[in-house]
Protein backbone atom coordinates (compact mmCIF):
# COMPACT_ATOMS: atom_id res chain seq x y z
CA UNK A 1 0.00 0.00 0.00
CA UNK A 2 2.91 2.31 0.75
CA UNK A 3 4.37 1.79 -2.73
CA UNK A 4 1.00 2.32 -4.43
CA UNK A 5 0.52 5.61 -2.59
CA UNK A 6 3.96 6.79 -3.65
CA UNK A 7 3.19 5.93 -7.28
CA UNK A 8 -0.09 7.85 -7.09
CA UNK A 9 1.71 10.91 -5.79
CA UNK A 10 4.15 10.69 -8.67
CA UNK A 11 1.44 10.25 -11.31
CA UNK A 12 -1.17 12.71 -10.13
CA UNK A 13 0.58 15.96 -11.12
CA UNK A 14 1.95 14.65 -14.44
CA UNK A 15 -0.57 12.17 -15.83
CA UNK A 16 -1.95 14.71 -18.32
CA UNK A 17 1.51 15.06 -19.83
CA UNK A 18 2.19 11.32 -19.97
CA UNK A 19 -1.11 9.95 -21.24
CA UNK A 20 -2.56 11.11 -24.56
CA UNK A 21 -6.19 11.47 -25.53
CA UNK A 22 -5.41 9.15 -28.45
CA UNK A 23 -4.40 6.39 -26.02
CA UNK A 24 -7.59 6.87 -24.01
CA UNK A 25 -9.63 6.65 -27.20
CA UNK A 26 -7.91 3.39 -28.15
CA UNK A 27 -8.51 1.93 -24.69
CA UNK A 28 -12.24 2.69 -24.79
CA UNK A 29 -12.51 1.39 -28.36
CA UNK A 30 -10.95 -1.96 -27.46
CA UNK A 31 -13.33 -2.41 -24.53
CA UNK A 32 -16.48 -1.13 -26.22
CA UNK A 33 -15.81 -2.94 -29.52
CA UNK A 34 -14.92 -6.16 -27.77
CA UNK A 35 -11.31 -6.64 -28.82
CA UNK A 36 -8.30 -5.38 -30.73
CA UNK A 37 -9.34 -6.47 -34.22
CA UNK A 38 -12.78 -4.85 -34.04
CA UNK A 39 -11.34 -1.67 -32.58
CA UNK A 40 -8.70 -1.59 -35.33
CA UNK A 41 -11.36 -2.02 -38.01
CA UNK A 42 -13.58 0.69 -36.53
CA UNK A 43 -10.73 3.20 -36.19
CA UNK A 44 -8.97 2.38 -39.45
CA UNK A 45 -5.76 1.39 -37.66
CA UNK A 46 -3.70 -1.76 -37.54
CA UNK A 47 -4.03 -4.12 -34.62
CA UNK A 48 -0.28 -3.95 -33.81
CA UNK A 49 -0.46 -0.12 -33.69
CA UNK A 50 -3.23 -0.25 -31.12
CA UNK A 51 -1.43 -2.93 -29.11
CA UNK A 52 1.76 -0.86 -29.12
CA UNK A 53 -0.02 2.26 -27.84
CA UNK A 54 -1.80 0.41 -25.05
CA UNK A 55 1.44 -1.28 -23.95
CA UNK A 56 2.98 2.19 -23.79
CA UNK A 57 0.00 3.36 -21.73
CA UNK A 58 0.50 0.49 -19.28
CA UNK A 59 4.18 1.34 -19.04
CA UNK A 60 3.37 4.98 -18.34
CA UNK A 61 1.10 4.25 -15.38
CA UNK A 62 3.28 1.43 -14.14
CA UNK A 63 0.73 -1.38 -14.29
CA UNK A 64 -1.19 -3.25 -17.03
CA UNK A 65 -4.56 -1.81 -18.06
CA UNK A 66 -5.70 -4.87 -20.02
CA UNK A 67 -5.49 -8.61 -19.60
CA UNK A 68 -6.47 -11.41 -21.95
CA UNK A 69 -8.26 -14.32 -20.31
CA UNK A 70 -8.94 -17.06 -22.80
CA UNK A 71 -9.84 -15.08 -25.90
CA UNK A 72 -11.45 -12.20 -24.06
CA UNK A 73 -9.86 -8.80 -23.46
CA UNK A 74 -10.66 -7.48 -19.99
CA UNK A 75 -9.76 -4.48 -17.93
CA UNK A 76 -7.48 -4.81 -14.94
CA UNK A 77 -8.35 -2.95 -11.76
CA UNK A 78 -6.13 -0.05 -12.88
CA UNK A 79 -7.71 -0.28 -16.34
CA UNK A 80 -11.21 -0.01 -14.87
CA UNK A 81 -10.28 3.19 -13.02
CA UNK A 82 -8.67 4.68 -16.10
CA UNK A 83 -11.52 3.59 -18.37
CA UNK A 84 -14.15 5.35 -16.24
CA UNK A 85 -12.19 8.59 -16.35
CA UNK A 86 -11.41 8.14 -20.04
CA UNK A 87 -15.11 7.98 -20.93
CA UNK A 88 -15.75 11.28 -19.17
CA UNK A 89 -12.68 12.92 -20.74
CA UNK A 90 -13.63 11.81 -24.24
CA UNK A 91 -17.22 12.90 -23.72
CA UNK A 92 -15.98 16.38 -22.77
CA UNK A 93 -13.79 16.53 -25.86
CA UNK A 94 -16.74 15.51 -28.01
CA UNK A 95 -18.90 18.17 -26.36
CA UNK A 96 -16.16 20.77 -26.94
CA UNK A 97 -15.97 19.77 -30.60
CA UNK A 98 -19.72 20.06 -30.99
CA UNK A 99 -19.70 23.46 -29.30
CA UNK A 100 -16.95 24.69 -31.63
CA UNK A 101 -18.90 23.40 -34.63
CA UNK A 102 -21.96 25.27 -33.41
CA UNK A 103 -19.90 28.42 -32.89
CA UNK A 104 -18.47 28.23 -36.41
CA UNK A 105 -21.96 27.62 -37.73
CA UNK A 106 -23.33 30.54 -35.64
CA UNK A 107 -25.58 28.17 -33.71
CA UNK A 108 -24.20 29.51 -30.46
CA UNK A 109 -22.00 32.35 -29.28
CA UNK A 110 -22.06 35.75 -27.65
CA UNK A 111 -21.84 39.30 -28.94
CA UNK A 112 -21.10 42.19 -26.57
CA UNK A 113 -21.62 45.70 -27.92
CA UNK A 114 -21.74 49.05 -26.14
CA UNK A 115 -22.69 52.43 -27.53
CA UNK A 116 -22.77 56.02 -26.41
CA UNK A 117 -25.95 57.30 -24.87
CA UNK A 118 -27.50 58.31 -28.18
CA UNK A 119 -26.53 55.51 -30.54
CA UNK A 120 -26.97 52.96 -27.74
CA UNK A 121 -30.62 53.91 -27.29
CA UNK A 122 -31.79 55.03 -30.71
CA UNK A 123 -29.75 52.92 -33.18
CA UNK A 124 -28.09 49.85 -31.72
CA UNK A 125 -31.26 48.12 -30.47
CA UNK A 126 -32.56 48.10 -34.05
CA UNK A 127 -29.23 46.88 -35.44
CA UNK A 128 -28.80 44.15 -32.85
CA UNK A 129 -32.44 43.13 -33.17
CA UNK A 130 -31.96 42.66 -36.91
CA UNK A 131 -28.70 40.76 -36.33
CA UNK A 132 -30.31 38.42 -33.81
CA UNK A 133 -33.25 37.87 -36.14
CA UNK A 134 -30.72 36.62 -38.69
CA UNK A 135 -28.85 34.59 -36.04
CA UNK A 136 -31.38 33.68 -33.32
CA UNK A 137 -28.98 31.41 -31.42
CA UNK A 138 -26.50 34.20 -30.70
CA UNK A 139 -26.64 35.74 -27.23
CA UNK A 140 -26.53 39.53 -27.56
CA UNK A 141 -25.53 42.02 -24.86
CA UNK A 142 -25.91 45.79 -25.25
CA UNK A 143 -24.37 48.35 -22.92
CA UNK A 144 -24.92 52.11 -22.89
CA UNK A 145 -22.36 54.55 -21.54
CA UNK A 146 -20.80 57.93 -22.22
CA UNK A 147 -17.68 58.30 -24.32
CA UNK A 148 -15.24 57.84 -21.44
CA UNK A 149 -17.12 54.85 -20.09
CA UNK A 150 -17.03 53.18 -23.50
CA UNK A 151 -13.26 53.57 -23.65
CA UNK A 152 -12.83 52.05 -20.21
CA UNK A 153 -15.03 49.07 -21.11
CA UNK A 154 -13.08 48.50 -24.30
CA UNK A 155 -9.68 48.62 -22.61
CA UNK A 156 -10.91 46.28 -19.85
CA UNK A 157 -12.11 43.75 -22.43
CA UNK A 158 -15.68 43.92 -21.14
CA UNK A 159 -17.12 44.38 -24.65
CA UNK A 160 -16.26 43.17 -28.15
CA UNK A 161 -17.21 46.36 -29.97
CA UNK A 162 -18.14 49.92 -29.09
CA UNK A 163 -19.85 52.59 -31.16
CA UNK A 164 -18.85 56.17 -30.42
CA UNK A 165 -19.03 59.47 -32.21
CA UNK A 166 -15.60 60.76 -31.30
CA UNK A 167 -12.22 59.08 -31.33
CA UNK A 168 -10.00 58.94 -28.26
CA UNK A 169 -6.66 60.71 -28.26
CA UNK A 170 -3.61 58.56 -27.43
CA UNK A 171 -5.49 55.36 -26.50
CA UNK A 172 -3.54 52.94 -24.32
CA UNK A 173 -4.27 50.06 -26.71
CA UNK A 174 -4.20 49.93 -30.51
CA UNK A 175 -7.70 50.29 -31.96
CA UNK A 176 -9.43 49.53 -35.24
CA UNK A 177 -11.82 52.38 -36.07
CA UNK A 178 -14.39 51.89 -38.84
CA UNK A 179 -17.10 54.27 -40.11
CA UNK A 180 -20.48 53.21 -38.77
CA UNK A 181 -23.27 55.72 -39.35
CA UNK A 182 -23.72 59.42 -40.12
CA UNK A 183 -25.13 61.47 -37.24
CA UNK A 184 -26.70 64.92 -37.48
CA UNK A 185 -26.78 67.15 -34.41
CA UNK A 186 -29.55 69.75 -34.40
CA UNK A 187 -30.47 72.69 -32.18
CA UNK A 188 -33.80 72.26 -30.41
CA UNK A 189 -36.16 74.42 -28.37
CA UNK A 190 -39.75 74.43 -27.20
CA UNK A 191 -42.21 75.25 -30.02
CA UNK A 192 -43.13 78.33 -27.91
CA UNK A 193 -39.57 79.62 -27.82
CA UNK A 194 -39.01 82.97 -29.65
CA UNK A 195 -36.27 81.42 -31.82
CA UNK A 196 -38.57 78.63 -32.96
CA UNK A 197 -40.49 80.93 -35.27
CA UNK A 198 -37.47 82.43 -36.99
CA UNK A 199 -36.26 81.39 -40.44
CA UNK A 200 -32.65 82.22 -39.59
CA UNK A 201 -30.91 81.98 -36.23
CA UNK A 202 -27.28 83.04 -35.85
CA UNK A 203 -24.79 81.13 -33.73
CA UNK A 204 -24.55 84.20 -31.50
CA UNK A 205 -28.33 84.10 -30.95
CA UNK A 206 -28.13 80.44 -30.04
CA UNK A 207 -25.15 80.88 -27.71
CA UNK A 208 -26.97 83.67 -25.85
CA UNK A 209 -29.72 81.27 -24.75
CA UNK A 210 -29.62 79.25 -21.52
CA UNK A 211 -28.35 75.79 -22.47
CA UNK A 212 -29.31 72.38 -21.18
CA UNK A 213 -26.33 70.09 -21.69
CA UNK A 214 -25.17 66.53 -21.22
CA UNK A 215 -22.64 65.54 -18.57
CA UNK A 216 -18.86 65.99 -19.00
CA UNK A 217 -17.47 63.17 -21.11
CA UNK A 218 -20.45 63.19 -23.46
CA UNK A 219 -19.46 63.26 -27.13
CA UNK A 220 -22.60 65.26 -27.99
CA UNK A 221 -21.65 67.98 -25.49
CA UNK A 222 -18.04 68.11 -26.69
CA UNK A 223 -19.10 68.42 -30.33
CA UNK A 224 -21.56 71.23 -29.54
CA UNK A 225 -19.01 73.15 -27.48
CA UNK A 226 -16.36 72.79 -30.19
CA UNK A 227 -18.72 74.08 -32.90
CA UNK A 228 -19.48 77.23 -30.92
CA UNK A 229 -15.89 77.67 -29.79
CA UNK A 230 -14.77 77.63 -33.43
CA UNK A 231 -16.98 80.70 -33.93
CA UNK A 232 -15.52 82.40 -30.88
CA UNK A 233 -18.58 81.64 -28.76
CA UNK A 234 -19.38 79.58 -25.70
CA UNK A 235 -22.54 78.13 -24.26
CA UNK A 236 -24.12 79.08 -20.95
CA UNK A 237 -25.23 75.87 -19.20
CA UNK A 238 -28.10 76.23 -16.76
CA UNK A 239 -28.76 72.49 -16.39
CA UNK A 240 -26.52 69.45 -16.78
CA UNK A 241 -28.38 66.18 -17.34
CA UNK A 242 -27.07 62.70 -18.09
CA UNK A 243 -30.11 61.61 -20.10
CA UNK A 244 -31.31 62.65 -23.55
CA UNK A 245 -34.85 62.03 -22.38
CA UNK A 246 -34.44 64.38 -19.41
CA UNK A 247 -32.93 67.06 -21.66
CA UNK A 248 -35.84 66.82 -24.10
CA UNK A 249 -38.39 67.17 -21.32
CA UNK A 250 -36.57 70.17 -19.87
CA UNK A 251 -36.39 71.84 -23.29
CA UNK A 252 -40.08 71.14 -23.91
CA UNK A 253 -40.82 72.90 -20.60
CA UNK A 254 -39.07 76.09 -21.81
CA UNK A 255 -36.12 75.68 -19.45
CA UNK A 256 -33.54 76.25 -22.18
CA UNK A 257 -32.28 75.12 -25.58
CA UNK A 258 -30.05 72.20 -26.43
CA UNK A 259 -28.17 70.37 -29.17
CA UNK A 260 -28.96 66.69 -29.66
CA UNK A 261 -28.85 64.04 -32.35
CA UNK A 262 -31.67 64.00 -34.87
CA UNK A 263 -32.08 60.31 -34.02
CA UNK A 264 -32.80 61.24 -30.39
CA UNK A 265 -35.41 63.87 -31.22
CA UNK A 266 -37.31 62.39 -34.18
CA UNK A 267 -40.52 61.53 -32.33
CA UNK A 268 -40.74 64.76 -30.30
CA UNK A 269 -40.25 66.81 -33.47
CA UNK A 270 -42.87 64.77 -35.27
CA UNK A 271 -45.55 65.22 -32.61
CA UNK A 272 -44.73 68.87 -31.94
CA UNK A 273 -43.22 68.66 -28.46
CA UNK A 274 -39.96 70.14 -29.73
CA UNK A 275 -38.94 72.44 -32.57
CA UNK A 276 -35.77 72.33 -34.66
CA UNK A 277 -34.09 75.73 -34.82
CA UNK A 278 -32.84 77.03 -38.19
CA UNK A 279 -29.35 77.85 -36.96
CA UNK A 280 -26.62 78.85 -39.40
CA UNK A 281 -24.15 76.02 -39.96
CA UNK A 282 -26.58 73.42 -38.64
CA UNK A 283 -27.10 70.53 -38.60
CA UNK A 284 -23.64 69.58 -37.38
CA UNK A 285 -22.73 66.51 -39.43
CA UNK A 286 -20.72 63.94 -37.54
CA UNK A 287 -19.90 60.26 -37.85
CA UNK A 288 -20.34 57.39 -35.43
CA UNK A 289 -17.52 54.84 -35.49
CA UNK A 290 -17.41 51.13 -34.77
CA UNK A 291 -14.32 50.42 -32.67
CA UNK A 292 -12.56 47.31 -31.40
CA UNK A 293 -9.12 46.36 -30.09
CA UNK A 294 -6.65 45.71 -32.89
CA UNK A 295 -5.23 42.72 -31.02
CA UNK A 296 -8.65 41.15 -30.58
CA UNK A 297 -8.89 37.71 -32.18
CA UNK A 298 -12.09 37.87 -34.16
CA UNK A 299 -14.22 34.77 -33.76
CA UNK A 300 -17.03 33.56 -36.04
CA UNK A 301 -19.65 35.71 -34.26
CA UNK A 302 -17.46 38.82 -34.44
CA UNK A 303 -16.82 38.32 -38.15
CA UNK A 304 -20.51 37.70 -38.83
CA UNK A 305 -21.39 40.92 -37.01
CA UNK A 306 -18.87 42.95 -39.01
CA UNK A 307 -20.23 41.50 -42.26
CA UNK A 308 -23.75 42.35 -41.12
CA UNK A 309 -22.77 45.95 -40.35
CA UNK A 310 -20.94 46.32 -43.68
CA UNK A 311 -23.94 44.93 -45.58
CA UNK A 312 -25.87 48.03 -44.51
CA UNK A 313 -29.41 46.83 -45.05
CA UNK A 314 -30.08 47.22 -41.33
CA UNK A 315 -29.96 51.00 -41.83
CA UNK A 316 -33.37 50.83 -43.49
CA UNK A 317 -34.93 49.88 -40.14
CA UNK A 318 -33.44 52.56 -37.89
CA UNK A 319 -34.55 56.06 -37.08
CA UNK A 320 -38.29 55.37 -37.11
CA UNK A 321 -39.86 56.96 -34.01
CA UNK A 322 -41.37 54.45 -31.62
CA UNK A 323 -41.64 56.08 -28.21
CA UNK A 324 -40.39 58.99 -26.15
CA UNK A 325 -37.87 58.30 -23.41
Amino acid sequence: MKDIGAAARRLAPTLDRLVSVHQLRLLTAVIERGGFSRAASALGLSQPAISHQLKALSGTIGTPVLEIIGRRVQLTQAGELLYEHAKRILAEFEAAGSALDELRGLQRGRLRVAGDTTVGIYVLPDLLGAFRHAHPSIEVHLGVDNRQGLYERLVAGEVDFVVSGRRWEDPSIALVVRPFLANELIAIASPRHPLAGRDHVTLADLAAEPFIVREPGSGTRETAEEALRAAGLSIRPVMELASNGAIKRAVAQDLGVSILSRYATALELQIGHLAELSVEGFPLRRQWHLVYARDKRLGPVDEAFLRFVDDGRWKETIGHPITTD
